[in-house]
């Protein structure tokens, strides 16, 4: 509740003027307190969305209790990437993606994207192994949909995103950022993340197969 009630407050009160849109906003638009983003709810998005990684931290534990089958399984070692990636996530919410600040010579929102940026291979490492250890220990192919529509979902993203670059190199009166229609990079930003809480709500509940523990 407090995750919801935090992100919606933070949403409504990003400035008219600023007309935030996921098409063109990323999530951390949201946590901004610069002037063309949102000065007045950014401290609200902090709230929310740390209220909302600490309920995924604790999808995960729940995970790793559940399909755990030893530290050198591969369902134990997918807790290693998995839980440092949202530590990295959890890290960047209070260095807000702003312009101002200096970290070693960069601006807050520097090094909020670059611990992002860090994030993604490691939370993709994490769930690849959670899948493949899920499969080792007995779960059907069938049964882990879920983990094949985000590689599906995943993969899309990567196919748009990487047309959008080929076709501004192509035409150099196209912008980079953020990205038209399916090209936009906001855009897949929001599909994946809110896929991602729902897909370690899955983890969470997830039957252990039924192989012998080694």
């Amino acid at each position: 509740m407090l995750a919801v009630l935090g992100l919606v407050t933070a949403w409504w009160l990003y400035p008219v003027a600023n007309h935030y849109s996921i098409q063109r906003c990323t999530i951390s638009y949201l946590g901004s307190p610069d002037a063309d983003r949102n000065p007045s709810g950014w401290r609200f998005y902090q709230v929310g969305m740390t209220a909302l990684i600490v309920l995924m931290l604790d999808l995960l534990r729940e995970r790793h209790r559940r399909c755990d089958r030893g530290t050198w399984s591969l369902s134990g070692m997918a807790s290693l990437p998995l839980f440092g990636a949202m530590g990295l996530l959890l890290l960047a919410v209070w260095i807000p993606d702003s312009r101002t600040g200096n970290v070693f010579g960069m601006t807050h929102g520097a090094v909020h994207t670059r611990m992002a940026i860090l994030a993604i291979p490691m939370m993709g490492l994490g769930l690849l192994l959670d899948t493949t250890g899920a499969f080792r220990d007995g779960l059907r192919f069938v049964a882990l949909w879920p983990a094949h529509l985000f590689a599906l979902l995943a993969g899309t993203a990567f196919w748009k995103l990487t047309e959008w670059e080929r076709m501004c190199r192509a035409d150099r009166a196209l912008k980079h950022w953020p990205g038209d229609g399916f090209h936009s990079t906001p855009l897949w930003e929001w599909i994946l993340f809110a896929y991602l809480v729902a897909h370690l709500a899955w983890m969470a509940r997830r039957q252990p197969g039924n192989s012998p523990t080694p």
